[in-house]
């Protein structure tokens, strides 16, 4: 059988590789939840009172907390890859 390289396949796991290199630490992380926090990712989309609420505002808001699931989705790739990763040693 034989491998026929993707090179947007392998672009997309070296993205992944380098997130969790750089959030993967104590330090990463601690700015992770610190980012979430200051824009809010942890609150509902909508604010305000029922009926009466501002759609940019909703709009921002879920473009941010998007960016976040994003990260954190490619992380758990990532992990995922690395520990699928077939051992070299026994080939």
């Amino acid at each position: 059988m034989y491998y026929i390289p993707n090179k947007q396949a392998e672009q997309a796991q070296q993205c992944r590789r380098r997130l969790l290199a750089l959030f993967d630490t104590p330090e990463g992380e601690q700015v992770l939840m610190d980012l979430e926090e200051r824009f809010e990712t942890h609150l509902p989309v909508f604010q305000g009172k029922a009926g009466s609420y501002d759609p940019l505002d909703a709009m921002r808001r879920d473009a941010h907390r998007e960016v976040f699931l994003v990260i954190r989705r490619q992380m758990d790739m990532a992990r995922k890859e690395e520990k699928n990763k077939p051992d070299d040693n026994h080939e």
